[in-house]
This record gives structure tokens, sequence and C-alpha cells, in this order.
């Protein structure tokens, strides 16, 4: 990482230590989670028949993964398939216009994903129309070898029809703690990062020292549908966790992994942003991403480049709030580059070997590196259905000038990374910490295809206090017959995820003209 990358995610785990201990502190309040965190229901898993797919596989990975292919033809025997060439996305595009795809499978070898594609790809994917959110969700199937990949999507059609189970449970890995004994060792039942997955699922955080996730550990995740891993990363390993032969051997239930440790989704090549750019490749045997995709299972999201750990977060309270598709919870991701780059799509740069890097400011470095979020699996496949509230109820109401004035208020104050605009921190008390975001989101009323303006008018707490804000930026997406206006708002925070703004009853209002 870069030393600005650096220091930001230093002051993320400082201060996630803080509440650590500040969890600790209070540990009176959470013992009512432990007793309570029993054994749920499994998930229940489906797929999304909305939209229409499109397969597209390179001529390498036909050639190589037809047993994948063949898998995935079943699964959906309707879909498009049309060929892919990576030096050339012209084809791809006219597949994608003409079938008006809602979902892109990209079967390819591993050798033929890198995040100059992925950025490229993400590009694509936003200009099937004019606004600048994306168009079409995105899945990859691949895989170090032709049986991992067929197995793969097996894997992904046994949890879409209800063969396989996934189990009603959450487990945090929130990486090494230098903080603890170096061998130390810890699994609670609760968690203080995500605790609104408590509304569906049993809970469980792992804390362990830098020498402490030990071959002993490898059954320490089992048992859970939804699992994540933070911390620092490279390409073969979560650093001072698991590398990827030992992450081969971890023992999972069948599952979905959200991974936030940097460049965890590589499986070929990749670049080394340590000073100038160093184009390397990992070994399929040593990728901690294709060791995923070979183990237990069935969805896997991690990044390309250095990530941030925040957005992996938000996707999981997204999947919480709306049960969307995995490949919806991805496009939430990206919309949100979207928004934190104030309603537009951000420069994506191609990297080379040798170069400097590209981006200068902390802000780029974690934009960039949240749009090379890739989801490995079938972004058709939900795995829950809605069980959280959303972060807000809107009302509106039109004024005589024909511009409507619209009241987002919090009512779901559980929600904690969602409030957080991991990008900006010019409003937060804590130097280098974030700012508080609000992401509303309305469709606009019958008849109206723009908006020429939107006015933020006032932000306040529950009891009336008025609080700083800036508008980020806002766009309108366009998705068949719907119009949806998008607005980020930011707000002052004064420790990490902590405001004033972030209590049940604490309102945005804005003016839209048409």
């Amino acid at each position: 990482m870069t030393r600005s990358t650096s220091r930001v995610v230093a002051v993320l785990v400082v201060v996630l230590l803080l509440l650590v201990f500040g969890v600790i502190a209070l540990g009176g309040v959470f013992w009512g989670l432990v007793f309570t965190n029993k054994t749920k229901p499994d998930l229940v898993a489906g797929l999304d028949r909305r939209g229409p797919v499109v397969i597209l596989a390179t001529p390498a990975a036909r050639r190589d993964f037809h047993g994948a292919l063949g898998e995935l033809r079943k699964l959906h025997p309707r879909a498009a398939e049309e060929a892919l060439d990576i030096g050339d996305l012209s084809g791809a595009r006219r597949a994608l216009t003409e079938n008006r795809a809602r979902y892109a499978i990209l079967v390819v070898k591993p050798e033929e994903l890198d995040v100059n594609f992925a950025w490229k790809w993400l590009r694509l994917s936003t200009e099937i129309d004019e606004d600048p959110f994306v168009d079409v969700r995105t899945g990859f199937i691949t895989g170090a070898g032709p049986g991992e990949a067929e197995a793969f999507v097996k894997r992904i059609s046994d949890a879409a029809s209800g063969r396989l189970k996934l189990p009603g449970a959450f487990v945090d890995n929130l990486g090494p703690n230098a903080m603890v004994a170096k061998t130390g060792f810890t699994k609670t039942a609760m968690s203080f990062m995500i605790p609104v997955l408590g509304e569906r699922l049993s809970l469980s955080t792992i804390s362990h020292g830098p020498r402490g996730f030990t071959r002993e550990r490898l059954g320490s995740m089992d048992g859970a549908g939804l699992v994540h891993f933070g911390g620092h990363g490279y390409p073969d390993r979560v650093v001072d966790c698991l590398n990827g032969p030992f992450a081969r051997k971890l023992k999972l239930a069948p599952c979905v992994v959200f991974n936030g440790a940097c460049y965890t989704g590589v499986c070929g090549r990749w670049f080394d942003v340590r000073g100038r750019m160093r184009q390397k490749k990992v070994r399929a045997a040593e990728s901690f991403c294709l060791s995923m995709i070979a183990n237990n299972t069935v969805g896997y999201l991690a990044a390309l480049h250095p990530d941030h750990g925040v957005p992996v977060y938000q996707e999981l309270e997204y999947l919480a709030v709306t049960g969307a598709t995995l490949g919806e919870t991805l496009k939430y991701t990206h919309d949100g580059v979207v928004m934190g780059a104030g309603g537009k799509l951000p420069r994506l740069p191609e990297l080379r070997d040798g170069m400097a890097r590209p981006e200068k400011s902390p802000a780029e470095i974690m934009l960039n590196g949240t749009a090379a979020r890739v989801l490995f699996g079938d972004p058709a496949l939900s795995v829950t259905k809605a069980f959280a509230m959303p972060p807000f109820a809107l009302s509106a109401r039109a004024g005589k000038d024909g511009a409507f004035r619209v009241v987002a208020r919090l009512q779901n104050a559980a929600l904690r990374s969602e409030f957080t605009d991991t990008y900006a921190s010019d409003l937060a008390a804590v130097k280098n910490g974030f700012n508080d975001r609000a992401l509303i989101s309305w469709e606009l009323p019958k008849g109206w295809k723009s908006v020429s303006r939107v006015e933020v008018v006032a932000a306040n707490t529950p009891g009336g206090s008025q609080l700083r804000y800036r508008l980020v930026g806002w766009a309108v997406e366009h998705e068949d017959r719907a119009r949806t206006l998008r607005v980020q708002v930011d707000l002052p925070s004064k420790g990490y995820m902590q405001s004033a703004f972030r209590q049940r009853g604490s309102s945005i209002e804005i003016l839209v003209n048409r």
C-alpha cells in the first residue's frame, strides 16, 4: 500500500481497537446478545428470474471450462451466450444492449482477469444507458482448473435449488489484532461491527493475534452461511491470518464470503503499488481467491486492487435491508463509488508496469480501490429475503412552483457502515477520520424524466438542532420505466461511526426541481 493508504487504514484499525475495548468495558450491554444468540433457520437462496441473462466466455474459457459452461446453461436455460474478447469489448457491449441484459456472467481463465479489465468492464456496465450508474449486474466464473470452475457453478446451482443449505449464521473474522498476545484467539457470540445481522443470523466475531489463527483454528469459521474477512491483504494471503494454501483447508459450510482485505480477489496478474507500479503474478496454488472458489463457497466478493474495509460491511447491511441478489449488492457498492465521486464514475486508469501511481489523494485511492471489487459467482443468486428496516423513511410534498420537498428521516440506527463516507473527511472531528453520509433514493413522480436542480434545505437531529452538511452529488438513474433520484449528503462525525446525526428521527430535507 502507499503511505496515504496505510495512514487511512491505520486510523481505521486504531479506532476499531478502541471500539473493541469500549465494548469490553460495556460488556454488560452485550451479555444479552450473547445469551440470545441462538441458532437461526437456514438462509433461503434462489435465482432472480426477472431480467435477461447473458453468458460471455473467452475462447480459452470456452475451450477449458466447458463443464462450467454446461452447468451455467442448465442454470440459465434461456440465457443468451456470446463470445468475450478481453481486448475488444465492442461485441460484449452489443450483446448486452441487444439482449437488454440485467445480468452478465463472464467465464474467464484466471490469467485473463486483472484490475485493468475489471475497471474496463465496470465502465462498460455503466454505459448501456445515459445515467452514470451500473446497468448490468456482473459475476465472474473461473477456477484454478476445469474441475474447480465446474464444481463452483454446481454448488451455486445446488444452493439456488435448495439442495444445498446455507446456515443462518454469520462469522466475522476481523483479522489480526496487534493489541493482543501474538498467539491470542477469541471467538465471541456477537458482532459490534454489524449488529443488524443479528435480526436474522446468529453472530460470531473472531479476533486473534498475528500468530493466533493456527492450523487448529481452521474449523473456527464453520457453520456460517455468510462470512467476512477483514485486515490487510495481498493476492496470496490475509496478512497474519490465512494464506492461500491454508484457505483451501479452511472448514466452511456452504457460504458467501465477503472479503475486505486488499488484493484478495486476484487470481493472476496484479499491480504492486508500493512505489512505482510493479506488475506481478500470483501462482494459482497460492491465490487466496482461487482457494475460496475451490472451497465450499457459492459466492465470493473481493477486490483486485487495494480495497477499503467499510464498503464491505455496507454490502452486508444492504443485503440485510433489501434481500438483493449478489449482483445487485455489488452494483450498490459501485453506485456508491459514483455517488462518492459527486454523481459520476471516477477516472479509472489503465495500469502499466513501471508507471507512477495515477491516484494522488486518499479519496482517489479508495474510490478506485472500491471500484475494483468484483463478484465471483452468479449475479442473479439471492441468499436471503430482506429482514431489516431501510435506513430512511421518505416523505414528499409538492410546492406551488412544481418543486418537491423530500424529507428523509432516519429510522434504522442499528445500521453503522451505511452512514459512513469512506472517501471524505472534511466534516470529521477526528483527523483522517470519515464523514457521516446519507444516501437518499427517491422515485420521481410520474411524468418526470429528469431533474434540473437539487438543494439541501436542512439537516436536523430529532430534537431540532441544525447540523452542518455538504451536498456531495446527485444523479437520476433510468431503469425500465422507473426514474430514481439518488442524492448523497455528508454530515459531521465526532468519532468512528459516531455523530449527532446517527439517531432515530434525524432528518434531511432536500428541494428537487424538475
